[in-house]
């Protein structure tokens, strides 16, 4: 197995600490807070395993405070309803003592029905690209020699950028960004899993299309940028071992936040998630 592979696996591997307490692995990234998408990912498994057969059709968080790495993250999870087609959680995330995140997931039974979706925009497909260290060299070509480090290390996660810019480019831009993201090898068939994956990755670049609408950029000093809230909707069954092609546009910066939305497809030009993130993009002093 790919070794960032087996590192997914290992963080979304909560063990019960006690009835409705569940302990997340620490990340080991090195980075300075932990990931969020780690965060709302875990959350979302605790929850999960405390729900039986039913998939999680929504879920809202809050981004409290900063995860520290090497510390491992308690989800407390609590029942808010339990209806006979739907359940309802609410998940805290703790790290000594102090509230990380904030989670409310809804669960539904099965319930076929009519069918409708947006298209998915025409994309070049994942095979059409540069293989990977050729794209990754390419997009840290210009960073400090500290963010590079961060840009080029092999993270969980295979993302293809549809629409590259350079480091350090300011050029204002609004057209929506794309990127094709997968897992470095198979899942289990386990549909819980595939979800936590996504949420994972839905945190990855979603806050770039706001970044660029101001001309700015990950890894701009003058720029403080952190995420706030976070929701997604899952529409249809998907695997994230496959590629999937997340597409992100800004719909609003103003009052030092930026709002984006995001629209997750399938190879196949389904619709599988929503997600709607807004972030913190204020001055420094």
């Amino acid at each position: 197995m790919d070794p960032q592979n087996a590192e997914l696996l290992d963080l979304l591997d909560l063990q019960s600490a006690d009835e409705g307490v569940f302990l997340g692995p620490p990340s080991q990234d090195g980075w300075i807070r932990v990931f969020g998408g780690q965060v709302l990912a875990q959350a979302l498994a605790a929850a999960s395993f405390t729900v039986e057969d039913w998939a999680c059709h929504s879920l809202h968080a809050y981004f409290l405070r900063p995860g520290k790495p090497g510390r491992p993250i308690e989800y407390e999870v609590s029942s808010m309803r339990d209806g006979s087609t739907m359940a309802t959680r609410n998940v805290v995330a703790v790290q000594r003592d102090e509230v990380n995140l904030q989670m409310v997931a809804s669960f539904q039974a099965e319930a076929p029905g009519a069918e409708h979706q947006v298209q998915m925009p025409d994309t070049p497909p994942p095979e059409s690209f540069p293989p990977e260290p050729e794209r990754m060299a390419k997009l840290a070509e210009g960073a400090s020699e500290e963010m590079k480090k961060h840009l080029l290390r092999r993270r969980p996660l295979e993302s293809i950028r549809v629409d590259p810019v350079s480091f350090g480019d300011t050029e204002k831009r609004t057209a929506p960004t794309r990127t094709w993201m997968r897992t470095r090898g198979e899942l289990i068939d386990d549909p819980n899993l595939h979800r936590c994956v996504l949420a994972y990755a839905s945190d990855m670049g979603a806050l770039e299309p706001c970044l660029r609408a101001i001309g700015g950029g990950f890894g701009d000093s003058s720029l403080q940028v952190a995420s706030l809230d976070h929701a997604i909707w899952f529409h249809r069954p998907f695997r994230i071992d496959d590629w999937l092609l997340f597409v992100f546009d800004s719909a609003s910066v103003a009052a030092g936040r930026g709002l984006t939305h995001g629209q997750v497809f399938d190879r196949q030009g389904r619709l599988v998630a929503s997600i709607a993130q807004e972030g913190l993009m204020r001055g420094r002093d």
